[in-house]
């Protein structure tokens, strides 16, 4: 069984004791480490633990600096299979100042192409070229492009940012969703535990806190729920 996990904000202690039977725990952002991501889950957990930043991991220094231990096992823009079951990850929120979207935009509304929108080229526009732990734990169009080249190979898209499910959701979010040919949607960051429906049949699971009951979602093989 998978678990995924919302938002621990720096308490690891119901994640650990709720992971003891998983096969596999996706962790859905704003981990918010206060010490070594390896140390906080200890290493029964942390071997089968993958993770994607929130907007709060950089926040502050230390929060993404203590990610840098598990970086193999940031899922951001990746696939991994486990059980049988494809899960693609796709970490930050969107900020205006570097993607600029809303919530009405979609995806055919968006240049992909525009050289000038990546991270990197975000990066050497800044005096001195240095990158800023935000400029990881945002999306950019970069990304949506690099999931879009996974098509028809992913079954569960996780993200901390939520798609049109939610009332402060981005339809975009859903569109990548259609777009990639996924069957379900995992997201965190409004810690609210809710299930849905959006077009093109694709089943949402918004994640609460993980310091609640709300805060995880189980999932076996075939996408079917632990009772």
């Amino acid at each position: 069984m998978i678990l995924f996990a919302g938002d621990a904000h720096g308490d690891f202690v119901p994640l650990i004791e709720e992971a003891s039977e998983a096969s596999a725990v996706i962790l859905l952002g704003d981990q918010e480490p206060l010490s070594d991501l390896t140390v906080e889950l200890g290493p029964g957990l942390a071997q089968k633990a993958w993770w994607i930043f929130g907007n709060h991991d950089s926040d502050y220094l230390n929060y993404f600096e203590n990610h840098k231990s598990m970086a193999d096992r940031n899922l951001h823009c990746q696939m991994i299979e486990i059980e049988g079951v494809r899960i693609a990850g796709l970490g930050g929120v969107f900020r205006a100042k570097k993607f600029e979207i809303d919530q009405t935009t979609r995806l055919d509304e968006v240049d992909l192409d525009c050289p000038q929108d990546t991270r990197e080229a975000w990066i050497k526009l800044r005096r001195g070229g240095r990158a800023y732990p935000a400029d990881f734990t945002s999306i950019f169009p970069d990304d949506i492009k690099a999931l879009l080249a996974l098509k028809g190979q992913v079954d569960v898209l996780a993200t901390h940012e939520a798609p049109e499910s939610h009332v402060l959701g981005f339809p975009l979010l859903g569109d990548l969703a259609r777009a990639m040919g996924v069957k379900m949607l995992i997201h965190g960051h409004h810690h609210e535990r809710y299930s849905a429906t959006i077009a093109g049949g694709i089943r949402v699971e918004g994640i609460g806190m993980a310091r609640t009951a709300e805060g995880f979602f189980w999932l076996g093989q075939g996408l079917g729920e632990r009772a």
